[in-house]
């Protein structure tokens, strides 16, 4: 949890100098707060970049004949090495920083249903946070032992290796557009009460529109469903909750493997409001694992992500939202070291 103790701090900050240029919760006028929602990150590890993701959201659908754009950028550090004992039948070595560029396209068809296009741009690379996280490791006496000292900063390695076979063996940077996802989503009961929560069902499908040969694509389509759920409470606090259920298609270079073909993955996550257009939010993340027994922890621990994050309204009543956040892994090598993500969302 090195990264994400000083993280919480740089974060504490932003919301001591936000805050004294806004005025109160209690000054300001009463009416509507709108939600902001969780932190719409996915699992970077690149072994996940194959299979349909499908991010954290909430519960509500964009308004009928209206737009909302979504321009999100993450950059994910991963340093992984991990080979089966004895046997060496895995041979896994991962080192480098992952960047998804992401525009997510939405449209109101019906009072309780929405239309989406996600389209993705990926980029494989060296990357410029080794240096960056080492100097906050060292800062706090929490370098991690047997990583970025032994592989080195800014170096790039993605091999996968079994049974003496290269699955993956790529040496260099790529980047190009990922897989296209067509997205649904139907809200089936607005929330009421103390305890009836807004409740929506969501599908995906992704297009194999990536270069399977950049690693970052299939080549294959999958499908998802998804179940959602939020509540407020007390005027400014809100609760978002999901679980979804994919099914993906092997990808031709992992022929000799035995992938399972359903990837399981959840969020919960809590956001208040300390005022009307700014919030705060920590979240919790986790999917299963597709990979077979392997005595690696990256192909066998189920991924956990612990995130924290703020989100800002430009202005009041503004259909403008700026949003920064950072994740952790909280089980070792299934989810990159560290992630930092920001973004904007308009409504028109």
């Amino acid at each position: 949890m090195k990264i994400f103790r000083s993280m919480f701090i740089f974060l504490v900050f932003i919301v001591l100098l936000l805050g004294n240029n806004m005025v109160s919760y209690a000054e300001l006028e009463e009416g509507f707060i709108e939600k902001s929602g969780p932190i719409t990150v996915r699992n970077q590890m690149p072994l996940y970049l194959f299979y349909l993701q499908m991010p954290p959201d909430v519960a509500g659908v964009i308004d009928r004949k209206k737009f909302r754009i979504d321009a999100d950028y993450t950059v994910s550090n991963i340093t992984v090495s991990a080979f089966t004992p004895v046997t060496s039948l895995y041979d896994i070595d991962i080192d480098l920083e992952v960047s998804r560029l992401t525009l997510d396209f939405r449209y109101g068809i019906y009072d309780n249903l929405e239309v989406g296009l996600e389209i993705p741009y990926l980029s494989l690379s060296r990357g410029y946070l080794d240096n960056f996280i080492e100097g906050i490791e060292d800062g706090i006496g929490a370098r991690t032992p047997r990583s970025r000292e032994r592989q080195g900063s800014y170096e790039f390695d993605y091999s996968f290796v079994y049974n003496n076979q290269n699955l993956i063996k790529k040496t260099h940077s790529t980047q190009g557009l990922g897989d296209i996802s067509l997205t649904a989503k139907w809200q089936l009961s607005e929330e009421r009460g103390f305890f009836w929560p807004n409740i929506s069902i969501r599908s995906a499908i992704k297009f194999p529109t990536a270069e399977k040969e950049d690693l970052i694509g299939s080549g294959e389509l999958d499908y998802g469903l998804g179940l959602l759920l939020d509540k407020g409470f007390f005027d400014r606090f809100f609760i978002y909750a999901g679980c979804n259920i994919v099914k993906i298609e092997r990808p031709s270079f992992f022929s000799e493997l035995g992938l399972e073909e359903y990837i399981y993955s959840g969020m919960l996550a809590g956001e208040y409001f300390f005022t009307k257009r700014f919030s705060f939010v920590t979240q919790v993340t986790g999917n299963s694992t597709p990979y077979p027994e392997s005595q690696t922890n990256v192909l066998e621990n189920q991924a956990y992500e612990l995130g924290i994050g703020v989100n800002y309204r430009c202005k009041e009543k503004s259909d403008t939202l700026w949003h920064f956040a950072f994740t952790e892994n909280i089980k070792s090598a299934s989810t990159p070291d560290v992630s930092f993500h920001t973004g904007l969302d308009w409504k028109f």
